[in-house]
């Protein structure tokens, strides 16, 4: 049978609209990298600018959720349940949210960080896209899975790209330590109040990167089901 047939008989698959979420969730983070070295040059128009398309991707983003939310059938035969979709939708779109805040909390404080760990700052960035890419490239599997009716060789193929995840997560983990440790050793030198924004910027950037890891992690549970 078709699989227009299919999704006549049973509804609509929301696979590809979560899908989409995920893509425009991981631009907004992929598009950091554009604001913060434009920060880090002072360059505050360009920030701006940069800044803008994230709220406008976020903005994307959450007009996704919404309509997913919507729109996602009772009726749709799948291996997974309308919980765990809703969940793992939540999760991708943390990222675009996170992303969004540390954007606005840069700008709003024209935060330029130390000499000493603003090229830290960037690796850590980079890692965090590269961990977001890694958790889109799984979700994007999920068509091929439920095509191949969870074959083992596709779900081999998950695996790799869930551990690669990992991987990328405790990297990203290994450069937050580095730079707090460095940012903790120029405290004494530094305006306290902005000592405390440096370490919440780290955070909720690393938190980006947390949220990638929890979407192949719940990827790995629901085909655990």
């Amino acid at each position: 049978m078709a699989r227009s047939d299919i999704s006549g008989l049973f509804g609509k698959s929301p696979i590809n609209p979560l899908q989409q979420h995920m893509k425009q969730a991981h631009l907004c983070l992929k598009e950091f990298i554009v604001f913060a070295k434009a920060a880090s040059e002072a360059d505050w128009e360009k920030a701006e600018a940069s800044r803008a398309l994230i709220i406008k991707k976020e903005n994307k983003a959450d007009e996704l959720k919404k309509k997913l939310r919507m729109n996602l059938p009772s009726t749709f035969m799948m291996p997974f349940s309308r919980r765990d979709l809703l969940d793992l939708l939540l999760i991708q779109d943390s990222i675009a949210n996170i992303t969004k805040d540390l954007v606005g909390l840069m700008t709003t404080r024209k935060m330029i960080f130390p000499v000493e760990i603003a090229s830290d700052f960037l690796e850590l960035a980079t890692v965090c896209v590269n961990t977001s890419d890694a958790a889109l490239e799984a979700i994007n599997e999920l068509d091929e899975l439920l095509e191949t009716a969870f074959s083992s060789r596709e779900r081999k193929k998950v695996d790799v790209i869930v551990s690669k995840i990992n991987v990328l997560e405790h990297e990203s983990d290994k450069t937050q330590h580095q730079i707090r440790t460095k940012l903790f050793a120029l405290e004494t030198t530094l305006p306290p109040v902005d000592v405390m924004f440096y370490y919440r910027a780290i955070e909720w950037l690393g938190e980006t990167a947390d949220a990638a890891q929890k979407v192949g992690s719940r990827l790995e549970v629901m085909l655990a089901k």
